[in-house]
């Protein structure tokens, strides 16, 4: 008959080992779950590199349009835009604005124009204002000054057109600048690319303290305009920045050709 004391001895020292394998089992699943845990609390506690903000000139047109902060086109009375009203009028007579004007409404010919044509001032081959767009120039001009809003100067592009509409604004000295010239006028100059650079460079000045300056030219008519909003303003719209240096400019308001009445009316009542 079989020691039972040996057979007991037995069994026990094969649980012993048996357990002492489960335990090892135990452990070594125990561990790699603290590692995987303690992993997964350092990924999470890793800060993430920000991405780079890319430069006005670097974003895609389709982040632009996202960009967008006013509908394509606006009623000729409308005023619209993040600041309005009050807001608005206090703003633009505080000073420190650009006010970037399409000319008034042209007559059929081309608007085309070559940089030699331009430079000449020969407005026998330009298009050129009608009646109402003289209309419009001069009633803008009209609620700029009724308004008595601080303008240092306009700048005009060597069009007959915007140089006429700065003219017939009569509110400050006009000054020939030809960054602000029509497309047409670049491609001997640096194309498209060349002209947008000069058109941000522009909306980039600050005006002098306390002052704001009107800039009069065309619809911007590139691929990928930058502000877009200039390449939708109307005939004799005007759009306000804010002109913010290393960055794209602040667009204030867009307010259409008849709407500066609207402006002047809150004159008449009580202004903080």
């Amino acid at each position: 008959m079989p020691d039972s004391n040996a057979a007991n001895e037995g069994h026990s020292a094969f649980a012993h080992a048996k357990c002492g394998q489960t335990n090892r089992f135990e452990w070594r699943d125990m561990t790699m779950f603290l590692l995987f845990v303690a992993l997964g609390v350092l990924i999470l506690a890793t800060p993430s590199r920000a991405t780079p903000a890319r430069s006005p000139a670097a974003m895609s047109a389709p982040a632009m349009s996202m960009a967008r902060e006013t509908p394509r086109h606006i009623a000729a009375d409308a005023i619209v835009g993040p600041v309005r009203g009050r807001a608005l009028l206090r703003a633009l007579r505080r000073g420190g604005l650009i006010l970037w004007m399409r000319h008034g409404a042209r007559d059929e010919r081309s608007g085309l124009v070559s940089d030699a044509q331009a430079a000449a001032h020969d407005c026998a081959k330009q298009s050129r204002l009608t009646a109402k767009g003289e209309a419009q120039a001069r009633a803008v001009g009209a609620g700029m000054r009724a308004l008595k809003l601080p303008i240092a100067a306009v700048y005009a592009a060597r069009l007959c057109r915007t140089e006429a509409t700065a003219r017939l604004l009569d509110v400050g000295p006009v000054k020939v600048d030809a960054r602000l010239d029509e497309a047409s006028t670049w491609r001997d100059r640096g194309g498209d690319a060349a002209y947008e650079t000069a058109v941000l460079d522009l909306l980039s000045m600050p005006p002098p303290a306390g002052q704001n300056v009107a800039m009069v030219s065309s619809k911007l008519t590139v691929h990928h305009p930058h502000p877009a909003v200039l390449a939708e303003l109307g005939t004799a719209e005007v759009a306000v920045f804010r002109p913010r240096p290393g960055n794209m400019p602040q667009l204030l308001a867009r307010i259409g050709p008849r709407a500066w009445t609207k402006l002047v009316q809150l004159t008449q009542t009580h202004l903080d």
